[in-house]
């Protein structure tokens, strides 16, 4: 038991021994010096501003108009709509437009077989004027029978039988004069126009058809009016304060048609709110109205609407891709005069488009890093560089030329 107790000790000795032999030969640094202590955060202070300047991009902050802008899916409607009917029989003898025409407000579009009526019309005017020819003669009759009646020749219930003749001749004369007029009315039925200025849809009834006025479910044609004309849109009921302000300012509106190769965008303006909200969706429907010249809006089109219904003056404006979130909220990257770059909290007011308006954090004239960010802390500096354009792209200046705008 003593001698492996011993041989114990005698291990650890020597283990001993070696660690401190390998202490006191070995090269090792030692604790850092106070001078060494004080130069490790200088050196780490400088490391952002040694090598080059990172490469931005940058805007200036301009003061400018936000405008408050609602926006909602629209649909487009025609302005009017009219279903074409006819008021009398007859057979279509003739169609006097295309399907999809624009027409002009009477505008001649069918002519019904008008025969008959031109035969009844003849007939009115030849009876008119036999009433016409025997009403001279009963009158001459009795302005002889009334010369006579003083001296005794004619009697009384003579003239009495001229002077009803005159009068019955007359009131057939009236009569006929009526129906002539009725007639000519119903010729005049036989031409269908155009009651209203627009863009006809699909033809119901070809030539040789024949039509009734009784089919009141049957209309010949459709007309939309698509210049001008409305689209239809709902906001949330508690816009509606809003709303009601911008219909008295007449605000204008933007809307968008998304297509195949780009947007297109049609202006107009807040012409309609509607008088009640909807109980079931708590929204209020309104209306804007667009001259749409160019008919790039199209009746049962989908559209997007964005009403501006207010500006607000006086806020700072920057592009929208400066402005970043961060721990203590909305942040930019200020670039000094140095060209080093500091971030700063802003107040974000709204964004539109691709501007951001600004209540406060920054000054006009300032320089903010839009592009280039990730490369960013305090203190580092920065070169700015021209904004790259898209592959293709073409300059807003040549883009005019192209089009003959100068």
């Amino acid at each position: 038991m003593r001698a492996r107790r011993f041989a114990l000790y005698v291990a650890g000795a020597t283990i001993g021994v070696g660690l401190a032999y390998a202490l006191a030969i070995l090269p090792h640094p030692g604790l850092p010096s106070a001078d060494t202590a004080k130069a490790v955060p200088k050196k780490a202070e400088g490391k952002g501003r040694s090598g080059p300047p990172a490469p931005v991009t940058a805007a200036s902050v301009i003061a400018s108009d936000m405008p408050v802008i609602l926006m909602a899916p629209g649909t487009v409607e025609p302005f009017a709509n009219v279903a074409v009917k006819t008021r009398v029989d007859g057979q279509i003898v003739e169609v006097l437009f295309k399907e999809g025409d624009l027409v002009n407000e009477n505008d001649v579009l069918f002519r019904l077989d008008d025969r008959l009526v031109k035969a009844q019309i003849s007939q009115a005017e030849a009876s008119i004027a036999k009433d016409q020819a025997s009403l001279r003669d009963a009158e001459a009759t009795l302005l002889r029978r009334e010369a006579l009646i003083g001296k005794k020749i004619v009697t009384e219930a003579s003239v009495d039988q001229a002077r009803y003749a005159v009068e019955g001749l007359k009131a057939s004369i009236a009569a006929g004069i009526a129906l002539l007029e009725s007639q000519r009315t119903q010729l005049d039925y036989l031409t269908i126009r155009a009651p209203i200025t627009g863009r006809t849809g699909t033809l119901t009834s070809k030539v040789g058809a024949t039509v009734r006025g009784v089919d009141a479910e049957a209309p010949l044609v459709i007309i939309n009016q698509t210049k001008p004309i409305w689209v239809t849109f709902a906001v949330p009921q508690n816009e509606l304060g809003v709303l009601r302000r911008a219909l008295t300012a007449k605000a204008l509106a933007d809307i968008t048609v998304r297509g195949s190769t780009k947007p297109m965008v049609v202006q107009g303006t807040l012409g309609f709110v509607d008088n009640q909200v909807d109980k079931q969706t708590g929204t209020i429907t309104a209306r804007v109205i667009a001259e749409n010249a160019d008919e790039v809006l199209w009746p049962g089109l989908s559209a997007e609407v964005a009403l501006t219904v207010e500006t607000k003056r006086g806020m700072l404006a920057v592009p929208a891709s400066a402005v970043l979130p961060a721990q203590q909220g909305m942040i930019v990257w200020v670039i000094g005069a140095d060209d080093t770059v500091a971030p700063r909290t802003v107040i974000v007011e709204r964004i539109v488009g691709q501007t951001a308006y600004l209540s406060g954090g920054l000054k006009p004239g300032e320089r903010v890093v839009t592009d280039g960010q990730i490369r960013l802390a305090p203190g580092v500096t920065v070169k700015v560089e021209e904004p790259r354009r898209p592959a293709g792209s073409t300059p807003a200046s040549e883009e005019r030329r192209a089009n003959g705008r100068g």
